[in-house]
C-alpha cells in the first residue's frame, strides 16, 4: 500500500537519491528539502492520465503544497530512496487521487533534464490510457481540491499562452512534452476539434518541436497561407497578424504561423538525439540558417498532412530568405510572397563596414573549431554570421549590392509576389526601382509581381490592413 504523508512538511523529510549531472545515481542520500535547498540533481516522475475520449485528467493543487498553489497540474512525485520510477508514480496516484494504477498499463513518454532556478531534476514523463470514471477518483483534499478533464487542444492553448491556471508554461521543455503528447492523442483521437484558432506543435525532421497556430476560415477551404516570421519574431508577437487572420479568413484561406529557430533573441530549442532529449542554443543570436529548411519543411509538411492542396508561403524580412532557400532546395510550393525581403550580406556589411572580411573569417574558423556559439560581435554568434551573413552561404540569394554577380538567376519557376515599402531601412539609399529590377533579375524564371506601399516601413506600422489586402490580391492573380 502506498504511503500517505500527513503534511507536506513530513514529505520534505523523505530521503531521495542524489544524482550527478549525467543522471547517474551517487552514494549520497538527502531529504527532499535538502536536495532542493542545495540545488542537487534528483529524479522526478509525472504521468498524464488519458481517458477514452483523449482528454487529460488534472487536479487543482491545494494551498498546502509548496509550489504552484491553486493551479491545475498532473500527478507528479519525487522518487524515494528505495523506489523505482513506476513505484513513485503508483504511490502518488493513490495518495493524491485515490486511484490504483496498473503498472502494466503505464507507458513511457519522454525524459527531460531540467536545470531550473528552483531545482535540478531529471523528470521522467509517462502516460496511461484508461477508462477511469469520475467515481473512481477520490481526491486527497489536503493535496488537491478539484479535478477536471481537459481537451488536449484546450490544455495546449493554456500552455502556449502562459496561463496562470495551469502549471505548464510556454517553455521549450513543455513544448517538447506537448509535442510528444500530441502524437499519443492524435493516434487515439484522429478527429481533433476544428476550432477557429487551433494551437499546434510541428515536428521538424531533425526532431525539434515548434509551437504555432492555425486560424481557420469559417468557409470550407483546402487553401492555407503559411507565414515564416523574421529575426526575433514569434507566432503571437506582431499586431499585423490579427489583420492577416481577418483578411485571409474572410477570403477563404486558413492561416498558419509557427515559431522557427530564429524566434526571440535567444531561447533553448529542444531536440531528441538518439532517444535523448538535448537542448541547443537558438534565437536570432545563435540560429544556424542552414537548419531553417527543417522549420519551413515542417510547416509545409504539416499542411500537407492536413490535406491542404493549395499552399502559399509568405516570408517576412529574414523569413523571405528562408522561404527562398526552401524553394531552391525543395521546390514543392509554387506560390510565394516575400514581404520586405532583405539581403543579409549587405545588412551586415553596412553595420561592420571594413571589418566585414575579418568577422566572416573569424566566424568560419570558430565554427570549424566547434565553437559555433561564441559571440563575434555584440549582436551575433559565429554560427549566425557564418551561415547567414557570408558570401556563398545558403542565405546569399538576393545579391542586392551593386557589385554582385547576378548573371545566374534563381531556379524558382512558380508565382512570386514581392511587397516593399518606400520607407524600408533595409535598402539603404537605393531607389525602389533598382530593388525591383534586381529581384526581376534574380527571379527571371518565375511569374513575377512587385508591389510598393508608399510610406510603409519594414514592419508595416499603420499599413497592416493594406499589406493584408495586397497579399490576397496578389494570390488571386497567381493563376
Amino acid at each position: 500500500m502506498a504511503k500517505h504523508y500527513e503534511s507536506y512538511q513530513e514529505k520534505d523529510k523523505m530521503l531521495i537519491k542524489v544524482l550527478d549531472e549525467n543522471g547517474n545515481i551517487t552514494n549520497t542520500e538527502m531529504t527532499k528539502k535538502e536536495v532542493h535547498e542545495k540545488h542537487l540533481w534528483h529524479q522526478e516522475v509525472a504521468i498524464f492520465i488519458i481517458n477514452k475520449e483523449g482528454k487529460i485528467l488534472l487536479q487543482k493543487r491545494s494551498n498546502n503544497v509548496n509550489y504552484n498553489k491553486g493551479k491545475w497540474g498532473m500527478v507528479a512525485n519525487h522518487v524515494g530512496l528505495n523506489q523505482s520510477l513506476v513505484d513513485a508514480l503508483i504511490e502518488k496516484a493513490h495518495e493524491e487521487i485515490g486511484y490504483d494504477i496498473n503498472p502494466n498499463d503505464i507507458r513511457y513518454l519522454t525524459m527531460l533534464k531540467r536545470n531550473e532556478e528552483r531545482e535540478q531534476r531529471f523528470t521522467y514523463f509517462y502516460y496511461i490510457k484508461t477508462d477511469i470514471k469520475d467515481e473512481d477518483i477520490n481526491l486527497n483534499n489536503y493535496l488537491a481540491i478539484d479535478k477536471k478533464w481537459f481537451d488536449f487542444q484546450e490544455l495546449q492553448e493554456l500552455m502556449l499562452n502562459n496561463s496562470n491556471e495551469v502549471v505548464f508554461k510556454n517553455t521549450p521543455e513543455y513544448i517538447n512534452i506537448f509535442g510528444e503528447l500530441s502524437k499519443i492523442i492524435k493516434r487515439q483521437n484522429t478527429t481533433f476539434q476544428n476550432k477557429e484558432k487551433e494551437f499546434i506543435i510541428i515536428h521538424t525532421d531533425d526532431n525539434c518541436f515548434l509551437p504555432g497556430v492555425i486560424q481557420h476560415s469559417k468557409k470550407k477551404t483546402n487553401s492555407i497561407i503559411i507565414f515564416i516570421h523574421g529575426s526575433g519574431g514569434n507566432f503571437f508577437k506582431e499586431n499585423y497578424y490579427e489583420d492577416m487572420f481577418e483578411e485571409f479568413n474572410y477570403n477563404g484561406y486558413d492561416f498558419m504561423i509557427c515559431n522557427n529557430r530564429g524566434s526571440e533573441q535567444f531561447f533553448r530549442l529542444h531536440r531528441k538525439n538518439n532517444g535523448i532529449n538535448e537542448t541547443i542554443k537558438a534565437g536570432n543570436i545563435y540560429e544556424n540558417f542552414d537548419e531553417s529548411i527543417y522549420d519551413v519543411s515542417a510547416a509545409v509538411n504539416y499542411a500537407k498532412e492536413r490535406e491542404y492542396k493549395d499552399i502559399i508561403l509568405v516570408g517576412q524580412s529574414l523569413g523571405t530568405l528562408k522561404v527562398a532557400n526552401y524553394c531552391e532546395e525543395i521546390g514543392d510550393v509554387n506560390k510565394i510572397i516575400l514581404l520586405s525581403p532583405v539581403d543579409m550580406i549587405n545588412r551586415f556589411r553596412s553595420r561592420v563596414k571594413d571589418e566585414y572580411d575579418n568577422y566572416i573569417k573569424k566566424s568560419k574558423e570558430l565554427v570549424k573549431n566547434q565553437k559555433p556559439y561564441e559571440m563575434v560581435t555584440d549582436e551575433f554568434s559565429a554560427i549566425k554570421i557564418a551561415t547567414t551573413m557570408s558570401i556563398g552561404s545558403k542565405a546569399d540569394l538576393f545579391k542586392l549590392e551593386e557589385n554582385r554577380n547576378r548573371d545566374k538567376p534563381l531556379n524558382y519557376k512558380g508565382y512570386i509576389s514581392i511587397i516593399v515599402g518606400t520607407n524600408e531601412h533595409v535598402y539603404k539609399n537605393w531607389d525602389i526601382s533598382y530593388v525591383e529590377n534586381v529581384f526581376k533579375e534574380r527571379y527571371k524564371n518565375a511569374k513575377f509581381q512587385f508591389y510598393v506601399v508608399p510610406n510603409s516601413t519594414h514592419n508595416y506600422k499603420e499599413h497592416e490592413k493594406q499589406i493584408s489586402k495586397l497579399i490576397i490580391d496578389s494570390i488571386k492573380k497567381m493563376k
